[in-house]
């Protein structure tokens, strides 16, 4: 365990992370080595485990797939939807599912000039801006995620 695992316990222990758990803003679900997972509760009802690679942390950004609330397994069932204005960022409808956002590493990988940007080392505590940023894009409006009028369970 190197120093970017020190520093992502530092970070998933910091008052920042802890603030969001109390708020409910998100829930820490599990670590498992280099995974990080994380529930974020959509204001429908639904909820969805964002499972963050976090391998390398800080030198490279956190890599996020969303993954079934049971079984912890990667699905594309798994993952919020929206509208288009949602799906600029959250490719929901790809084959291969993946964050579009110069801080997901699997969004770099479509557009490889954002690698050099180091957008991802822009906040101090890595992680909490990541977790906020999947949080406004569950609540905020503008951004479109489909608020379902029916809550058929987790998603």
């Amino acid at each position: 365990m190197g120093a970017e695992i020190d520093r992502l316990a530092r970070d998933l222990s910091s008052p920042e992370f802890l603030h969001g758990v109390e708020q409910a803003f998100w829930e820490f679900v599990a670590r498992e080595q280099d995974f990080v997972y994380i529930r974020f509760h959509a204001p429908d009802g639904r909820s969805f485990i964002a499972r963050l690679l976090c391998s390398d942390y800080w030198n490279e950004p956190i890599g996020c797939v969303f993954v079934d609330c049971t079984n912890r397994e990667p699905g594309r069932t798994a993952w919020p939807d929206g509208n288009g204005k949602f799906e600029q960022w959250i490719k929901f409808r790809d084959a291969n599912p993946f964050i579009c956002w110069d801080q997901d590493r699997f969004g770099i990988v479509h557009h490889l000039d954002w690698k050099g940007r180091k957008a991802w080392q822009k906040q101090p505590n890595q992680i909490v801006g990541y977790v906020e940023f999947l949080r406004q894009m569950l609540h905020v409006g503008s951004r479109g995620y489909n608020c379902r009028t029916s809550n058929t369970g987790d998603s």
